[in-house]
């Protein structure tokens, strides 16, 4: 027997990554669900964010704020917000105070008055949406966890009946989520959290819980500014169709004679390159003639770098014959620079694929992924936040080279687990020769095709890097 799936209702939190991306287009209507975290985690944000973002005709809300913080400060903080508006907070959401309520309501018949008190509030603002702000300090006042329980149940039970979507707010440690029962109720879980790395400050949303609704699990940063909070969701690697046949891939120049050739014709269209070596052996140079290669044969190239600004690429360029200055001028090249003290990998790559959808570069060039490994310590994350941005560049036929620091006297780059997910491994080296301190190039790895095993010479003169063919 076929059962028609129902159809759910949703509501849409208004912040747009958070809703097509981590959740299936937002929470389900009638639900009650749970924002929790420390206090300043952004809670209290979040929350009036979505509601500002729904409020209508049709859908009015209560907002209920208890012992820990009164209507006045609550509204002083939000006029501060962007997405604040008074005359919508005027004719769509009512705030009420029952702190003085739960004051003297310690007891079981207390509760239960402001359980009706609540129902009577939703009723005459006929409110769709209702919010309480702390519900933690509410149930703080119930030293019986049997009286807790029972208030609990009945307030869901009472929401539920009047058709609300229900957000209850409040400062639960991660551990309160196993004991306190109100979680056992709960069609949503939201936590909120952050840590710190270095004098930096990072936010994180996770849902722990969603009832009748698919989403993308684990942590995602988001930040808060002035327009309210925005969400970083983490790079999802799209999973692509299984073609029928094999593909026919066209291969395009570097740029460098000498790399073409020991890589067979040069590098893959759409493939992901690691060009790997200590300072200043020439990875940038490198990269710079493969987007001057680019813009040669008409294909825009997008440079990113952390650690050289623009100016000292224009200094850098100029050394070794090319033009950077006047590519950039006529727009066939890019450059994008982000500081590596303020790097966010989360809105970086969201900056990033945004950039490139607009312009449409076709080769790119990030400089370097040792700023991106500094965020993001732990190997195996770093393995999988490059393999989501290598396959989004796969996606958007941009071919890419990713430059990276090695010690002087590194080799094993495999160790590093990076080789999973690129293409085409270029290893810069420097090594003692009578007397003399030369370079040397060599390709470890290119998938899918056959390249140059030896060791080659380079120099870098003023027209760029040049191989030597023996």
């Amino acid at each position: 027997m076929n059962k028609e799936k129902i159809d759910l209702k949703l509501l849409p939190t208004g912040l747009s990554d958070f809703d097509n991306t981590i959740l299936e287009g937002g929470f389900p209507r009638y639900s009650l669900n749970i924002i929790c975290g420390p206090p300043g985690s952004g809670k209290t944000i979040f929350t009036y964010q979505m509601l500002f973002a729904n409020v209508s005709t049709k859908n009015k809300a209560v907002c209920f704020t208890t012992i820990s913080e009164p209507p006045i400060k609550v509204l002083r903080y939000l006029q501060q917000l962007d997405f604040f508006d008074a005359a919508r907070l005027k004719k769509y959401i009512k705030l009420v105070d029952i702190g003085m309520m739960l004051r003297e309501a310690s007891y079981v018949g207390g509760m239960m008055e402001a359980i009706d008190f609540i129902r009577e509030q939703v009723e005459k603002k006929d409110a769709s949406l209702v919010v309480i702000d702390s519900f933690k300090a509410l149930t703080s006042l119930l030293d019986n966890p049997k009286a807790m329980r029972k208030f609990i149940y009945d307030l869901a039970a009472e929401l539920t009946a009047l058709s609300c979507t229900t957000f209850l707010v409040g400062e639960y440690a991660e551990e309160e989520i196993i004991s306190d029962p109100v979680f056992a109720i709960a069609d949503g879980i939201i936590i909120l959290s952050a840590d710190r790395k270095g004098y930096l400050r990072r936010s994180y949303l996770e849902i722990l819980k969603m009832r009748g609704t698919g989403y993308f699990a684990g942590r995602h940063r988001f930040g808060i500014s002035p327009s309210g909070i925005t969400v970083y969701p983490r790079l999802k690697p799209k999973e692509l169709p299984v073609p029928e046949k094999a593909e026919e891939r066209s291969r395009i120049r570097t740029g460098i004679v000498g790399l073409d050739k020991m890589t067979g014709g040069g590098l893959y269209k759409a493939s992901a390159t690691l060009v790997s070596g200590p300072s200043g052996i020439g990875k940038t140079i490198l990269s710079l003639q493969f987007l001057k290669e680019g813009a040669r044969d008409g294909q825009k190239g997008l440079f990113v770098s952390f650690e050289e600004s623009p100016g000292r690429l224009f200094s850098l360029s100029a050394t070794c014959g090319i033009e950077l200055d006047r590519l950039v001028k006529e727009k066939k090249i890019i450059l994008y620079h982000i500081s590596p003290v303020e790097l966010c990998v989360d809105s970086f790559h969201r900056q990033i694929i945004s950039l490139i959808e607009k312009e449409r570069p076709e080769r790119v060039v990030i400089d370097s992924i040792a700023d991106i490994s500094i965020t993001i310590a732990d190997p195996t994350n770093l393995k999988n936040y490059l393999l989501s941005l290598v396959s989004k560049f796969y996606e958007l036929g941009v071919t890419s080279i990713l430059t990276s620091e090695l010690a002087k006297d590194e080799f094993p780059i495999t160790s590093t687990r990076l080789s999973v997910v690129i293409d085409t491994i270029i290893l810069l080296r420097y090594k003692e020769e009578e007397e003399r301190m030369k370079r040397k190039i060599s390709v470890l790895k290119m998938r899918g095709s056959d390249h140059a095993k030896e060791i080659r010479e380079f120099e870098i003169t003023n027209k760029g890097m040049k191989i030597n063919e023996s």
